[in-house]
């Protein structure tokens, strides 16, 4: 076990400049993002009522990046989801270093989640939330349609902003960039959720914090707003409004040495072989 400054030191041990030459690539883009999806497919989640929900993985990521100031040749951000819409249960970023694949995950869920991969030599189980929720007492009641209701939410996210650094001090932070389009948009009968919607702050398009804001109607009078916050990086993080710090996480240890804790960083968890990946064309494509 290291830390993540460690991590990252090991990363950028590389030269920037070949990365971005795609120099020690073996691979086309193609074949890379075939190969993540496959083994994206390969992890099952299951929530504690797993006879109603069925835990899915989204078909394609929702960001791809290429990160140079972290070493990372290929990223991808994957959603595991309630259904095929529904509520967020669980994030992952998997990238590519040199000849190695890191998948870096983020319980999403509001309850304790079991995770393992097919192969049955990983299994990973939060004890608890990925989020925790705070109302939003200042915003008015939720729209009556969905447009209404998602420039709320986009005007609410606005009020934040993020940083991250490797250093506890936040002497040297870096300041991220809000995606003020929703990476996810979802809805749950079930948990009565009427809107959501999940947004990052990212370096590059690199997600390092997610935010999640959901109209839920558990109140017996009224609709209601709340949201909440979760890391997608092992550094240093966090969020202001107003100026004021209302969010933090401290640096994660790499790879993560508690199964249960809702963010878990799984080091070096595939080799490469992206490059024996046969790309089958879609339909309607063009054959050569």
């Amino acid at each position: 076990m290291f830390p993540c400054t460690l991590l990252t030191l090991l990363f950028l041990a590389a030269d920037p400049t070949e990365a971005r030459q795609g120099g020690n690539l073996q691979s086309s883009r193609d074949q890379r993002l075939t190969f993540a999806k496959q083994a994206a497919a390969g992890y099952q989640f299951r929530l504690p009522d797993a006879a109603s929900h069925k835990v899915i993985v989204q078909p394609e990521p929702l960001l791809r990046w290429d990160n140079h100031v972290v070493r990372e040749d290929d990223g991808m951000l994957f959603l595991w989801t309630d259904g095929e819409k529904g509520r967020p249960i669980a994030g992952a970023q998997f990238f590519l270093v040199d000849t190695v694949w890191h998948h870096e995950f983020q319980s999403l869920a509001a309850e304790p989640i079991a995770a393992r991969d097919q192969r049955g030599n990983w299994n990973w189980g939060p004890t608890r939330e990925g989020v925790r929720w705070q109302v939003a007492e200042e915003l008015s009641a939720p729209g009556d349609s969905a447009t209404q209701r998602l420039r709320q939410m986009k005007q609410f996210v606005g009020q934040f902003t993020a940083a991250v650094d490797q250093n506890a001090g936040f002497d040297a932070p870096e300041q991220l960039r809000l995606l003020t389009t929703p990476l996810y948009r979802y809805s749950s009968s079930d948990a009565e959720i009427i809107d959501g919607a999940m947004f990052g702050f990212v370096q590059g398009t690199n997600p390092e914090i997610l935010v999640m804001i959901e109209a839920t109607n558990r109140s017996p009078t009224k609709a209601a707003w709340r949201y909440g916050f979760a890391r997608m990086s092992c550094f240093y993080l966090q969020v202001y409004r107003d100026g004021k710090i209302i969010w933090s996480q401290q640096r994660a240890p790499v790879p993560t040495p508690d199964r249960a804790s809702p963010y878990y960083f799984r080091l070096s968890a595939q080799t490469d072989a992206s490059a024996e990946v046969v790309v089958r064309p879609q339909p309607g494509s063009a054959r050569p």
